[in-house]
């Protein structure tokens, strides 16, 4: 009972983080690109700040989502690159992918999906007489 219950703790929390990843933070800093705009028109300065506050957001995720997994990780410290292993090493069953992997895949795959579907389907192609 306490395993499902933790199953389906993790997998809400990972839907939330999906979406605040995929969804939440961009909206975030399209709302924050439009605040520093002055009028209608896009102007150069909401792009950059939507664009750097992304990239500056996501950069702060990655590490953050880095030094967690540092800190779940129990195996041995001592790893060797892939050039310097014996290739007995090669049998052995790749490693699973861990939680915080699972919603950084998950989060790009799903926002993938979504952004193909709005282009090709509800996306406006902007050109006047087209």
């Amino acid at each position: 009972m306490l395993s499902a219950l933790s199953s389906t703790a993790r997998f809400v929390l990972g839907l939330f983080l999906v979406a605040l990843l995929g969804a939440g933070l961009p909206l975030v800093w399209v709302w924050v690109g439009s605040q520093v705009q002055a009028g209608t028109k896009p102007t150069a300065a909401a792009i950059a700040t939507v664009m750097a506050g992304m990239i500056l957001s996501y950069g702060v995720i990655l590490l953050i989502a880095s030094w967690l997994k540092a800190r779940a990780e129990t195996g041995p410290r001592d790893r060797r690159f892939a050039w310097n292993r014996s290739m007995r090493g090669e049998r052995e069953e790749p490693e699973e992918t861990t939680f915080l992997e699972n919603v950084i895949i998950a989060t790009t795959l799903v926002t993938a999906v979504v952004v193909t579907v709005w282009f090709f389907f509800f996306g406006d192609p902007g050109v006047p007489g087209v």
